[in-house]
């Protein structure tokens, strides 16, 4: 399977988690910091019983960098935090565009420290992705900086853990670093809100929302195996970074189907062919 194609389906993957996180936002009774924990360790607790089917625990420990480890773990947890801070406060299309700050972090970061090349016509890739990411969710945006802010900062830490993921999964099997991101990404919430996740578990209300947790969670291993797959395959990992951030229109096009969210319908249909034509500019070497 190509890598391509293995992007693509990762971020159809996103896309459901996109609209299935902002169910479980509207849904759930707890903080933000107990929805970043239960995703995670439900995740967690899907991907064990399957080690064997993803390589098992293997990894090259001669070549693996603890801080990419580190910055795997943090970005994720730190992100989850502020994405779902974000979504309380937000509309769905609000939230996207807020999202869509991704591009330009995961861009500048490759150009930064992953010493990514980009030629003319990536360029004109990249911007042409960003007009339909823009394009798809104008015209729908209520701006609030208490939800906007902390969305803009968990694309920041997400794009963190997305690269990171690219450099880590050259030298870990698919299982490590399932297992690296979500109980990285839990423990690291834990460690800092351990007192509002603990009292959240206490709650009535918890269990529905370890119910509601199931639905998020799969779609979420979809789009980090798929992404796994399209890093190790791709000749420059760091573009899939990129087109991973596509998903935005993707999201906004479910929530179409899911969330009664109809306005524009025309505009998000173009938007969807930008991408398709952004991403065949972008993945040219």
């Amino acid at each position: 399977m190509s890598w391509l194609l293995l992007t693509c389906i990762s971020v159809i993957c996103r896309a459901v988690y996109g609209v299935m996180s902002k169910v479980l936002s509207r849904r759930a009774e707890s903080s933000a910091y107990t929805q970043a924990v239960l995703l995670s360790t439900v995740c967690a607790l899907i991907a064990v019983p399957a080690i064997p089917l993803f390589g098992g625990i293997t990894a090259d420990l001669s070549k693996i960098s603890w801080l990419v480890v580190l910055l795997v773990a943090g970005g994720q947890g730190l992100g989850n935090i502020f994405y779902f801070t974000a979504m309380k406060k937000l509309t769905n299309g609000t939230a996207q565009i807020a999202f869509s700050s991704i591009l330009i972090f995961n861009t500048l970061l490759s150009l930064l420290f992953l010493n990514l090349h980009l030629s003319v016509i990536n360029i004109a890739g990249i911007l042409l992705l960003l007009i339909a990411i823009v394009s798809v969710a104008s015209g729908k945006i209520v701006f609030d900086r208490r939800g906007v802010l902390p969305m803009v900062v968990g694309s920041f830490f997400y794009a963190v853990f997305q690269l990171s993921s690219s450099q880590l999964s050259q030298h870990v099997s698919p299982a490590v670093y399932l297992l690296i991101a979500y109980i990285g990404g839990a423990a690291v919430v834990f460690m800092l809100k351990a007192g509002t996740v603990v009292r959240d578990i206490r709650r009535p209300g918890f269990r529905a929302a370890v119910k509601n947790s199931f639905f998020a969670a799969v779609p979420s291993l979809g789009n980090f195996l798929f992404a796994y797959y399209a890093y190790r395959s791709a000749p420059t990992p760091a573009i899939v970074a990129i087109l991973l951030t596509s998903q935005v229109v993707f999201t906004i096009l479910l929530s179409y189907l899911f969330l009664r969210e109809r306005e524009h319908l025309g505009r998000k249909f173009a938007a969807a062919v930008l991408v398709v034509a952004a991403a065949a500019l972008i993945k040219q070497t």
